[in-house]
């Protein structure tokens, strides 16, 4: 079988549509789980409309991201499956496409940069994947696009797809049915595959999509602004999954222009004192790249002003703890709410 005849490995088409992503709700369907949405009655009480925490976090493998690389694989022809997959990843991505091709019997590759989270590591090495290692994320989606074009293995992106986006997209399904007068749907921003997805998703509910970057790295954000790429000065952040680079072509720009009609950057200070006030209020523990939107919605409350039913949604959990608590211990120049660094 060519692989011109895998869906995956035709030439790209820049729409998805919300029917893509009720397709790949019901494909993913047996391997996930629907996540819950819980009350925050203090960000309630801050903003002056219900908001409430999608939990992604307690999704399998402890984030959304086996969503994408699953409608992926099962979207793939047999033959394809069989040459395998690749990606290149911070971690929480390794970790989706780990898991996906361990549930489908595919044989996985994972390129990452030697300083990943060990966290992560453990996880995707547990997962049954090859791992291989480069000095710098850059060096590893090389690594792994040269890999898949000497083996024909499928290069699985973290964003760039359509079959990708339409996988995040299955999250704003959820919150669509379970909180059907959702106006507001907060969350962090990487390579925009999440949120245009969302944004597709909830598009008949008439949802606002905020989209929130690390103020180190916010590439789509300047961008979305300007209404082009345009260079932007990145720096490492601690919400890696948030700091990554962005193809100048890449299918999400057109589709978060459509998508995302807010945005906003959060300090790195932040986003620590999130982490630390999602484990005091709500006993989650969660990485830096999931506590991003929370941080935004408690320090730029007066952007969902007229809002009345909020979603913020929480990404992932991978992280290690001797990580997580370096990372919460470090004394903030400041407090998001009364108390939240005391």
């Amino acid at each position: 079988m060519s692989r011109q005849s895998d869906p995956t490995a035709a030439p790209m088409r820049a729409e998805v549509t919300r029917g893509d992503i009720t397709a790949a709700e019901q494909r993913i369907r047996p391997y996930i789980r629907h996540t819950p949405l819980e009350h925050s009655p203090e960000l309630t009480r801050l903003v002056g409309a219900d908001v409430y925490l999608k939990v992604e976090a307690l999704q399998v493998t402890g984030s959304f991201k086996p969503r994408l690389s699953l409608n992926v694989l099962l979207s793939m022809s047999p033959a394809s499956r069989a040459r395998g997959a690749v990606a290149s990843t911070a971690g929480g991505h390794g970790i989706g496409l780990a898991y996906a091709a361990q549930r489908l019997g595919v044989a996985a590759c994972i390129y990452l940069p030697r300083h990943a989270d060990p966290t992560k590591i453990a996880a995707i090495r547990a997962l049954g994947a090859d791992l291989a290692f480069t000095d710098s994320v850059d060096q590893a989606r090389a690594a792994a696009q040269e890999h898949a074009a000497r083996s024909g293995a499928r290069f699985v992106s973290a964003y760039n797809h359509p079959l990708v986006i339409a996988g995040g997209g299955t999250v704003g399904l959820e919150i669509g049915r379970d909180l059907p007068d959702v106006d507001l749907v907060v969350l962090g921003m990487g390579g925009g595959g999440l949120a245009a997805g969302t944004g597709i998703a909830l598009c008949d509910e008439g949802a606002a999509i905020w989209a929130v970057q690390p103020a180190a790295s916010p590439i789509l954000n300047t961008w979305l602004r300007a209404g082009r790429p345009v260079e932007v000065s990145a720096a490492p952040s601690i919400a890696d999954g948030l700091g990554a680079h962005v193809e100048t072509g890449t299918i999400t720009f057109p589709l978060t222009q459509r998508h995302v009609s807010v945005t906003s950057e959060v300090s790195e200070d932040d986003i620590r004192a999130a982490m630390r006030w999602l484990a005091e209020a709500h006993h989650l523990y969660v990485e830096p790249s999931a506590a991003a939107p929370v941080a935004a919605l408690i320090r730029r409350p007066d952007l969902a002003y007229g809002r009345y039913s909020i979603v913020v949604v929480l990404t992932g959990r991978n992280i290690a703890l001797n990580r997580w608590l370096e990372l919460v211990n470090v004394p903030s120049t400041h407090s998001l709410l009364p108390g939240i660094d005391q």
